[in-house]
């Protein structure tokens, strides 16, 4: 059933997602030829100016909608006059959460690449590309000579850590909904008010783990050699249990709280 549920999701959001990644590129490349020509004439520097200015406006669309869109989704899918159909399908409520969240890093990913092959694709040229080569080269060299043979382990760390600070983000959003729907009115606002709650709680106990951190290795060096062997690992526990808490919170609170009033 979560294959379903994520096929349905997948299908359902590309109907407004798709078509904003085909107008990026689009304006990428009428943006890209628009650059090799040096006119001094006026009407072509007002078109100029507008397609550059609504390439800008595709960006900043392409990485905000997504965002607001899933989180839109969740919310009106799951806790709206729609949430009684959804949770009266022959599925578990985990399953509804995890399709959810799957296709919301998913998308998420692929705005990002879309909004960077789109700048690729505007403002490069023979040479940028390499650039591009010789700074990844030059990348791993570094890498490999400031973390020996673990430079590829802590590549891997490195990643894994990103997409478990997305997805614990994405699930610190679905508490607060969660949460949000257990106020009898203003729903919604609730929703905020939980949201601004729990991100002080986290800021504030991030600040007292480095304060901690701190003490600890005041006399001792901290070298960068630390990254993979301390701080990664140490980010990665923290941040699966915090991706952990929240989606067991969310999952506790729709199945034993569900408030669809």
């Amino acid at each position: 059933m979560l294959n379903k549920l994520m096929k349905y999701e997948l299908k359902a959001t590309s109907r407004l997602l798709v078509p904003l990644y085909l107008i990026l590129f689009i304006l990428s490349i009428v943006n890209r030829f628009i650059f090799n020509f040096n006119s001094q004439d006026v009407v072509f520097k007002i078109v100029n100016t507008f397609l550059m200015i609504s390439y800008v406006i595709s960006i900043f669309a392409v990485l905000i909608v997504t965002v607001i869109y899933m989180i839109v989704r969740f919310y009106k899918n799951l806790l709206t006059d729609e949430g009684y159909l959804m949770f009266t399908l022959p599925t578990k409520t985990h399953e509804l959460i995890t399709s959810k969240l799957i296709i919301t890093v998913l998308w998420t990913i692929i705005s990002v690449a879309a909004v960077l092959i789109s700048l690729f694709i505007a403002f490069s040229s023979q040479a940028d590309f390499v650039d591009i080569l010789n700074a990844v080269r030059d990348a791993i060299t570094s890498l490999n000579r400031d973390f020996g043979g673990n430079w590829m382990f802590a590549l891997i760390e490195g990643i894994v850590m990103l997409l478990l600070s997305l997805t614990t983000n994405i699930l610190m959003i679905y508490t607060s909904i969660a949460l949000g729907q257990l106020f009898s009115k203003h729903k919604i606002i609730g929703s905020f008010i939980s949201y601004i709650a729990i991100y002080t709680v986290i800021q504030f106990a991030m600040i007292i783990v480095l304060v901690i951190f701190g003490a600890f290795n005041s006399n001792t060096e901290v070298g960068i050699s630390v990254l993979p062997k301390v701080i990664l690992p140490t980010s990665i526990i923290i941040l699966a249990a915090g991706s952990s808490c929240f989606y067991l919170g969310t999952n506790y609170i729709f199945k034993k709280k569900l408030n669809l009033d």
